[in-house]
């Protein structure tokens, strides 16, 4: 394993004792490089392989897997996750979910379809708005690569993954140039978030005077982008020479602007402040996926400091001077091919490894405490953990020492959230609720039973027959099958006799307070008269000519309801409404073959064969088709 106390010198015996190790085996940034072997005077390790640093740089995002590898004191800089605000369809998808609850808050990007799922609302609005144009990216592209604009539906190809917006055409302009801004976001926690925003960051210009878009103007993307990776090979484009001057050329820095529009008479401490909110409004969008990944990684960590981002927000300008967000990366470029560049990124970068406090005591302690451990395991045989209310005492100590130091080593960062603002609380709490019903967890149905008072039924002891096996087979009637309904904690058990000699809302009142994921039907349960139809979000079995046993999955609920039907009922397939014409003869539990057979040739059979949703017990179509020879 070779290291280096910075590109190429030995690394001393004493520096492996109490020097910070940084690994850059995975990032080409040389700026990273020089920060932390120059500046910080860190040793490094080129060595892939190498599990023994302190923390990691990587140009890439980050598994899950890498995350709960790590140890406690090692940092990386990456959240798992994250790709939720890097990637152009899933910023747009979290955006549009919250923009739906929050219409007057989440108005700081354009409007948004992925494409192909919203094809058709493209289309209608692109009918409606015939003479308007909209910008096209691929969905996982960088650097202004794939990007064009159209105002003709057709030439959006709907086999391609695409966000399509509507294009903004009257940009805030300086110099007669569209540009946008570069705005350096660190993330240093997720549970809170911690949001800092860096006061310096860049400003990069398109290299053709700007016109509105029209047939004739329209491909040219030097001027419609302001990508540098496009611009910069434009024979117009005015490289940065001077980092002192940083107000000239088509690569500027953040500051410079500010300057411009307060020397213009505009409200630049207003324009900040909308930067600033909507920033903290797009990473409240995904909080809760950020954090179910770093506590499913890392469940024992109470410090939220092992992940921080480093986030390149593009922000572009109305001729209101109104911020709109067009994307945010992950991995921005650290790339310095100007003295602008390096001037800039080296503060950024720098400051904020010093604002995530890196330090060799953090693994001297991990160790001795490892070892202490391992004592105590040799001797005593058990593994002692902290007790919730000790990990609440240690989580309280390290914030009111975390905010300490990061008060007095900022630098150019602003803190911007923790803030004393009940909306942000809102929209995270919204953006939990939908995480949770997408995924359908069962943190939610726990809550959702606790804030309903309704008791969480655990699994009873285990009980030994003492019947021999034959007597208990025989005391089981024949006729009455047994439906089990089961969940991963709590069995319970209701036959078709109880259904049929009393309340079916009173046999199944407790069920009904029991969260269960789905059902399970033995297989002697196949032929009866439960006729199953399926939606997206639930499974209904028909008993009777009236009852009906609807079970919500995927959803917050993931409960059971009995309830009477009638003889007419909808059921959602793929998005499509088929009717279910059920005779009581044919929902009876001794449905006749013809009458099964008569019902499946119809319209509404057919439809539900088709769908795939009508299902006997654990049969499927397919199987229902060959078992009738329809």
């Amino acid at each position: 394993m070779e290291r280096t106390q910075e590109e190429g010198g030995p690394r001393t015996k004493l520096s492996k004792q109490s020097r910070i190790i940084c690994n850059i085996a995975f990032t080409k940034y040389e700026i990273v490089k020089h920060v932390a072997g120059t500046l910080f005077k860190w040793g490094l390790s080129n060595d892939k392989l190498d599990e023994n640093w302190d923390i990691m740089w990587t140009d890439s995002a980050v598994p899950p897997d890498k995350l709960s590898n790590m140890k406690q004191y090692q940092k990386i800089n990456h959240f798992p996750g994250m790709y939720n605000v890097s990637r152009k369809n899933y910023l747009a998808y979290n955006l549009m979910k919250l923009k739906k609850l929050f219409p007057d808050e989440y108005d700081f990007f354009p409007r948004t379809w992925v494409v192909p799922c919203d094809m058709g609302d493209l289309k209608a609005y692109m009918q409606l708005k015939k003479n308007s144009y909209f910008i096209v990216k691929p969905e996982a592209s960088c650097q202004g690569r794939g990007i064009f604009l159209t105002k003709r539906f057709d030439e959006i190809d709907s086999s391609e993954k695409h966000v399509v917006q509507e294009y903004i055409e009257k940009p805030f302009l300086i110099d007669g140039l569209k540009f946008d801004l570069r705005i350096y976001v660190l993330v240093t926690g997720c549970e809170p978030l911690r949001i800092f925003i860096h006061d310096q960051g860049l400003t990069r210009f398109a290299t053709e005077e700007y016109k509105k878009p029209n047939e004739g103007n329209f491909e040219d993307m030097c001027m419609h982008l302001t990508n540098y990776a496009i611009n910069k090979n434009n024979p117009n484009f005015i490289h940065n020479e001077n980092s002192e001057e940083d107000d000239i050329g088509h690569k500027r820095s953040l500051q410079s602007t500010f300057d411009y529009l307060e020397e213009n008479g505009y409200d630049v401490v207003k324009l900040k402040s909308k930067i600033d909110d909507m920033i903290i409004k797009t990473l409240c969008s995904v909080q809760p996926n950020l954090r179910h990944h770093y506590h499913s990684c890392q469940p024992d960590d109470y410090s939220n400091s092992m992940c921080f981002e480093l986030l390149g927000f593009d922000v572009i300008l109305d001729h209101k001077l109104n911020p709109y967000v067009l994307e945010v990366n992950h991995t921005p470029s650290f790339s310095t091919d100007s003295p602008l560049d390096w001037k800039t990124k080296e503060i950024v970068i720098s400051e904020a490894l010093v604002l995530m406090n890196i330090s060799s005591k953090n693994r001297r302690i991990y160790i001795k405490k490892q070892k202490q451990e391992l004592n105590k395991r040799a001797l005593t045989g058990k593994i002692e953990r902290d007790s919730k209310s000790v990990r609440e005492e240690k989580r309280v100590k390290f914030i009111i020492r975390r905010d300490k130091w990061e008060e007095k080593h900022r630098g150019g960062y602003r803190k911007v959230y923790p803030v004393n603002d009940e909306k942000y609380e809102k929209m995270i709490k919204a953006a939990d609720e939908i995480y949770q019903e997408w995924t359908g967890t069962k943190i939610t149905r726990i809550k959702k039973a606790e804030e309903e008072k309704i008791p969480i039924i655990k699994k009873p002891p285990k009980i030994e027959n003492k019947l021999p096996l034959n007597k208990i087979e025989n005391s089981i009637p024949k006729r009455c099958p047994t439906a089990t309904l089961r969940d991963m904690e709590s069995p319970s058990t209701v036959s078709l006799l109880e259904i049929e000699k009393k309340n079916p809302l009173e046999v199944f009142e407790r069920l009904s307070k029991v969260p269960i994921r789905k059902p399970t039907l033995p297989s002697s349960y196949q032929n009866i008269p439960g006729i199953v139809y399926h939606d997206d979000r639930r499974s209904h079995y028909l008993y009777g000519n009236k009852y009906c046993l609807t079970f919500h999955h995927n959803t917050p609920e993931h409960n059971l309801k009995f309830s009477e039907k009638n003889a007419e009922s909808q059921s959602e397939a793929k998005g499509k409404v088929s009717l279910i014409k059920a005779t009581p003869e044919l929902l009876r539990r001794n449905s006749t073959k013809n009458t099964l057979a008569s019902f499946l040739k119809s319209t509404s059979g057919k439809q539900l064969i088709t769908s795939k949703a009508l299902a006997f017990g654990h049969s499927g179509a397919k199987e229902i088709l060959k078992k009738w020879n329809l």
